[in-house]
């Protein structure tokens, strides 16, 4: 087969009709199998599995006794592909819907461009689809990981405008080259739940893969804006556990400063936000990690091409609307965005 939709469920249930629903109407599914990975859900979930696939001849549902995350299930998903010989995977998370058209485009770029190894449509707020949910995820030279235009308007994404390289294409709805994954490997189990799209596109881009955005595809997005404790300190260990095992030395060694001032600005918000006890304890869980981490950079800094993109894909500043505050906007944008293009330029920071 050509390409293998992978769908990793967790607490499913009110999504599935959604998802299954648009993706019949607006997929050519003739080339195509659909394989979804349950992670032990406890609602009825696999219930409404096996309901939508008595109209299916092409879902296949792989349940697991607990919950393996994001990383690990969309790998099992992976290796369940590639050992059906597919060219492509498709992940989609549960709560997205397809739109009509949304599937040629993206294959044709992987068709015309063997040096494109993940694609992404144009996501789209569910709720508010005038609105963007990511067109292209940005990447902060400190590690930071955020939507790009999120809540801008569609008109600024037309659907003619030109496929064009982001820093990481996300996770939500991502098209990816299994003959590059052969190279770079599947996602990082370590992380778990979230940055684990970023840290397999660095690699990628470290081998001189790109990773686009495909405006002529879209898809919406039933995403939502809440953030718990436990989010938040996974999404900052998580960071942390990339730019240990991606930065090249040199890299590390020029952020130093602006690492050490944005982990104290990290703590601080902690703080203000509840969640500090959380984040004082992530540093145990790097430290647990960390022989495996090291482990992991060896190989990834000795595979690395010198067609590598990753470090031109970096960004010195923030702009995210739930973190649009003055001494972001106005203090630590423009220093940071300063030293990273002098680093860039002066420095040849890969």
């Amino acid at each position: 087969m050509k390409l293998a939709i992978v769908v990793v469920t967790y607490q499913a249930e009110r999504y599935l009709d959604g998802l299954f629903s648009t993706l019949q109407q607006h997929t050519d599914l003739g080339d195509v199998e659909v394989v979804v990975v349950d992670n032990a859900s406890s609602d009825r979930t696999l219930a409404e599995l096996s309901r939508i696939g008595r109209s299916w001849t092409n879902l296949h549902v792989l349940p697991q006794a607990r919950n393996t995350g994001f990383a690990q299930g969309n790998n099992i998903g992976l290796r369940w592909a590639r050992e059906r010989g597919a060219a492509f995977a498709l992940l989609l998370n549960q709560d997205i819907e397809v739109t009509p058209g949304w599937l040629g485009p993206l294959l044709s770029v992987m068709d015309t461009r063997p040096d494109v190894a993940a694609a992404q449509p144009l996501v789209v707020l569910h709720g508010e689809p005038h609105l963007i949910n990511t067109a292209g995820n940005e990447l902060h030279f400190c590690g930071f990981g955020y939507c790009g235009a999120y809540r801008q308007g569609i008109d600024s994404v037309p659907p003619d405008a030109a496929v064009r390289s982001v820093a990481f294409a996300s996770g939500a709805a991502l098209l990816l080259r299994m003959d590059a994954l052969a190279q770079a490997g599947d996602f990082d189990e370590k992380l778990f739940l979230y940055h684990e799209d970023c840290e397999l596109q660095i690699r990628l881009r470290q081998l001189g893969y790109d990773c686009v955005l495909v405006p002529r595809s879209r898809v919406l997005h039933k995403y939502t804006e809440r953030f718990s404790a436990r989010k938040y300190a996974l999404l900052d260990r998580n960071r942390w556990l990339v730019l240990l095992k991606d930065w090249p030395l040199a890299r590390l060694a020029v952020a130093a400063p602006a690492l050490a001032g944005a982990e104290l600005a990290v703590l601080v918000f902690a703080a203000r936000q509840g969640w500090l006890r959380e984040k004082l304890a992530s540093y145990g869980e790097i430290l647990r990690l960390l022989p495996a981490v090291v482990r992991d950079r060896r190989q990834v800094q000795k595979n690395r091409s010198p067609r590598a993109t990753d470090g031109a894909s970096l960004s010195g500043n923030i702009s995210f609307p739930e973190l649009n505050h003055p001494i972001i906007t106005r203090v630590a944008n423009p220093v940071l965005s300063a030293y990273w293009s002098f680093a860039r330029k002066v420095l040849r920071v890969p």
